[in-house]
């Protein structure tokens, strides 16, 4: 991977919101997690999670002292772990998820201990930590041995396909446009989040399972559609989107207005005097790119930072605890304002605006902003940021052939294009998405081309169905998940339902004598919080806790 460039000294601009644990407190916070699972039922944080990492194994595997365990755990389900534990939406994923929200109580901080282990992996065990192979079904003879194929982006959708397919034992060619890997990673994430480590480790790691990679490379330019079909037999397509959308407004080429992607890109790599952002920052959109500009803009000493968006707070698309956060920082927000041009001469000096009105409901199920005549202001600014969203990649798609609509990529349910060899994921195809989810979409790619080039369709084998049922004995009811069961002594309850009220599936009610019952134990997640609540010793949880493995050595 090319040298990162020096990136200049400057207090609070690269100083992360999320700093990372010590081994104590990654020690103390593991053991706050109870472990919620069943065989049925899956726990909320992991299903919660776009690449259902096994979260309560591997914060088990932590508080057993067992880091690169749990890292193993982690990258086998995401490549991108250590990224995904720092960028991640966690808020509004698995710590959103977790069953400790029921209790009032504050959630287990998983992104953060996700952080610790595979930060730990990468440090302590550069050199051996790799990820595994998996076995894979027979290449048909109509195929090479070893197929190859194609990914074009390097993006989180294109590394992590890459990974899965270089696992399964595929020869696999990455081409990307810039001269670093990463996508989104390393050109639209806030360096307070993310600057780029791990990500350098984390494309060593994929480098390691045989990937080439191929950089400054467009496909269209440096090399035809029609030569890259004729060196795979397969293509994936992960190359995100493009450009920041422009307002094609009146001094939009001012100096001092900036496209949000260039200005995050700039920060990431430390070009700090090209960005005099002064005093008064104006940042035009509504995104999660638009509150990490304003929040940047604060950290580079800007007092007054403004956020444009034409709708109101409750429709705006950035995630409320970014807004909220945003907020605290000292960001203002006028709500139902939109620019109109921007004003100076040389340089950028104010950016006339126009209130706006909600009227009818557009396509997107929005109300439609429509503005407000004589509602004219003009706010001065010395730099203004766009963020109002990215270009697809139309002329690409028209090279390759590939139905689109409004630039993203058509796509059925096994992620093929309208051409049956072309695979596509990632924000090329959603419009843009998180980076776990981009994860996700390589991921499940790449095991529906290994599909698509073996001989039969793979039908993943089908757990165990484990037992069900019911069982009383002395007074006492037995409801098992196979060797878990949640059991209820009926005599010793008194209808308090402190029980019902913690359970977060919803699945104990009071009968009608007020005592304590439960309805389809294979929702049950055992979580513990109906036991630790009983006053009476009503209702307790038996699980049956897996049996430790010795360290696997330097592979998963």
């Amino acid at each position: 991977m090319p040298e990162k460039e020096h990136i200049a000294d400057a207090p609070n601009v690269f100083t992360e919101i999320h700093p990372p644990l010590t081994e104590l407190q990654a020690l103390f916070e593991s053991t706050r997690c109870l472990e919620c699972g069943g065989p049925y039922a899956p726990a909320p944080c992991t299903v919660a999670c776009p690449t259902h990492i096994d979260v309560p194994k591997f914060i088990r595997e932590i508080r057993e002292g067992r880091p690169l365990d749990s890292a193993r755990t982690i990258l086998e389900a995401n490549i991108l772990g250590g990224s995904c534990a720092r960028v991640c939406p966690v808020e509004v994923l698995c710590e959103g998820a977790c069953v400790l929200h029921r209790e009032g109580r504050r959630p287990v901080s998983i992104g953060r201990l996700q952080r610790y282990a595979t930060d730990w992996a990468l440090k302590n065990s550069q050199n051996s930590f790799s990820v595994a192979r998996k076995a894979r079904n027979r290449i048909p003879s109509r195929q090479p041995p070893r197929a190859s194929v194609g990914v074009i982006g390097a993006g989180p959708a294109g590394l992590a396909c890459a990974a899965e397919l270089a696992k399964l034992g595929y020869r696999i060619t990455v081409y990307e446009r810039k001269e670093l890997p990463g996508g989104l990673i390393t050109q639209a994430i806030a360096p307070y989040k993310q600057l780029l480590d791990p990500l350098p480790q984390e494309f060593e790691l994929i480098r390691g399972l045989g990937v080439e990679f191929r950089f400054n490379v467009t496909v269209g330019r440096d090399l035809s559609s029609k030569d890259l079909e004729k060196r795979h037999s397969v293509i994936f397509l992960g190359v995100g989107l493009s450009k920041d959308v422009q307002a094609h407004l009146p001094g939009e080429r001012l100096e001092g207005v900036w496209d949000s992607l260039e200005f995050i890109e700039r920060l990431k790599r430390g070009r700090l005097n090209e960005l005099q952002v002064g005093e008064r920052v104006v940042v035009i959109g509504g995104g999660n790119t638009a509150i990490d500009c304003a929040r940047e803009a604060v950290r580079l000493g800007a007092k007054d930072v403004v956020v444009l968006y034409r709708r109101t707070e409750k429709e705006m698309p950035a995630y409320a605890h970014e807004v909220r956060a945003a907020k605290k920082e000292g960001v203002r927000f006028l709500w139902l304002t939109a620019p109109i041009r921007f004003l100076g001469n040389e340089r950028v000096e104010g950016v006339e605006c126009i209130a706006m009105r909600l009227g009818a409901a557009d396509v997107s199920g929005r109300p439609t902003p429509e503005p407000v005549p004589g509602s004219e202001f003009i706010l001065e600014a010395d730099a203004v940021i766009k963020a109002i969203g990215q270009q697809p990649h139309r002329e690409l798609l028209e090279q390759l052939g590939l139905e689109h609509k409004a630039g993203l990529v058509q796509i059925n349910e096994q992620y093929q294009t309208s051409k049956p060899y072309i695979f596509a994921g990632g924000d090329c195809v959603s419009g843009g998405g998180t980076v776990v989810e981009a994860v996700r979409d390589g991921r499940v790619a790449a095991w529906a081309i290994h599909r698509y080039l073996s001989a039969q369709a793979e039908k993943e084998a089908e757990p165990p169905r484990l037992e069900i049922s019911v069982q009383e004995e002395g007074g006492i009811r037995q409801h098992f998940q196979g060797e878990n069961y949640i059991a209820v002594n009926r005599a010793l309850c008194k209808g308090c339902a402190l029980c019902v009220n913690s359970c977060p599936t919803g699945i104990l009610y009071l009968d009608g004598k007020s005592k304590i019952a439960l309805r389809d134990i294979g929702k049950c997640i055992f979580c513990g919080l109906c036991e630790a609540r009983c006053p009476d010793f009503a209702i307790w949880m038996v699980k049956s806790r897996p049996v430790l493995r010795q360290p696997a050595g330097d592979l998963i």
